[in-house]
């Protein structure tokens, strides 16, 4: 019998009343409502109904896969994606201790490009409050949320990491950076040394970062369809490091993570096989032309990988290969839940075939005191 896991990978659906009550009379007006769509199905809208954030895909859950689509009412979704005593039955079910639980996939990149940067903020802190009393709601000792930051400025971002570390959270959702560069610069580097001195993870999921756009944002109808990316799509790519390389080049070359050695850091939903060609190319390129580099490093590039920590989902070569970058003491799972890449109620099944042949050690380190190192848990 395999050992219970910790979770690194499981998504909130956010559930009616979730956004309700908790925006400040300034915002009220403007905050998010809950829509039951006749032809979109339930979901969130940022105006009023006039756009709508379906639920859609996103809360596949154990459905047969050839029944799923877009159009949902809340009735037709498993309980589990939204309501938090239900999640705890699921991870029960499925055998997951614990899990790091991340937004649903739209609403933090919509409110990221809000320009109204105190409404931005506002967003941010409300969304933090509600996810906590979410997980608090379920068992907040199973359910680890991560916090959104709002990169406004960085007195917004440090205040308001500094008051998620107060509140409990022990990791955030990396965005973009606190300068409003696309890049990392130095103007960042008081941010990364209080995320550091608190001690608080940074969990790239899907680690998609930059800068806000120049102009607002429109939540789309669907998320999928013609002319959208689709789930299938955005799992493979974000499974396949896509959107992950570039930034994490920018942290390697640009010093962060030699300036702060203490950092913790974390790939997910990003998956591992990719890793060891990033960390080849980056050597090569940069003992050819450190010259022309802005910041002379220490030491390779690839050597400052060896900070990251990294899961896997629906991978086999990284696990196998596993030696060859990230290693058995930084290799963390999750299950992407109750997203399609999902396998629930049949985890544990799949976590057997995939590290079958991986010493009872390593898998002790894998599925649990990696993951329960890295973000304090007992």
């Amino acid at each position: 019998m395999l050992p219970m896991y910790l979770d690194t990978d499981h998504h909130i659906i956010e559930p009616p009343g979730f956004w309700t009550g908790r925006f400040s009379t300034q915002f009220a007006d403007r905050a998010p409502v809950f829509v039951r769509h006749p032809k979109l199905g339930s979901g969130w809208s940022w105006d009023n109904g006039k756009t709508l954030r379906a639920m859609g895909l996103q809360s596949s859950s154990s459905e047969d896969p050839r029944k799923l689509h877009d159009v949902k009412q809340i009735e037709e979704i498993d309980p589990g994606c939204y309501d938090p005593r239900k999640r705890i039955e699921v991870m029960d079910v499925d055998g997951a201790q614990a899990c790091l639980l991340f937004p649903a996939s739209i609403p933090p990149a919509f409110y990221a490009s809000l320009q109204d940067d105190a409404f931005y903020a506002e967003c941010a802190r409300v969304y933090n409050d509600a996810v906590m009393d979410w997980a608090v709601a379920g068992d907040a000792s199973r359910i680890l949320p991560a916090a959104y930051i709002p990169m406004c400025d960085l007195p917004s971002a440090a205040a308001e990491q500094r008051r998620a570390v107060d509140m409990g959270f022990k990791h955030y959702l990396f965005n973009m950076y606190p300068s409003g560069s696309p890049v990392p610069t130095p103007a960042d580097d008081p941010f990364w040394a209080q995320v550091q001195e608190t001690g608080m993870t940074v969990s790239m999921h899907g680690f998609r970062g930059g800068h806000r756009p120049s102009k607002t944002a429109t939540a789309p109808l669907v998320w999928s369809g013609p002319g959208k990316p689709s789930q299938e799509m955005t799992a493979a790519g974000r499974g396949a490091g896509l959107g992950s390389t570039a930034p994490l080049v920018g942290f390697v070359l640009s010093g962060v993570m030699e300036r702060f050695p203490g950092l913790k850091m974390a790939l997910i939903e990003t998956s591992t096989g990719w890793l060891p060609y990033l960390a080849e190319r980056m050597d090569a390129l940069y003992t050819q032309h450190r010259w022309l580099a802005d910041r002379k490093l220490q030491r390779l590039p690839s050597e400052y990988l060896l900070q990251l920590y990294a899961n896997f989902d629906r991978e086999w070569l990284g696990v196998k290969h596993r030696q060859a970058h990230v290693g058995s003491d930084r290799l963390l799972f999750g299950t992407d839940y109750p997203h399609i890449g999902s396998f629930y109620p049949h985890t544990r099944f799949y976590i057997e075939l995939v590290l079958q042949g991986v010493p009872a050690a390593e898998q002790e380190k894998i599925l649990w005191s990696n993951g329960a190192r890295l973000y304090g848990l007992n």
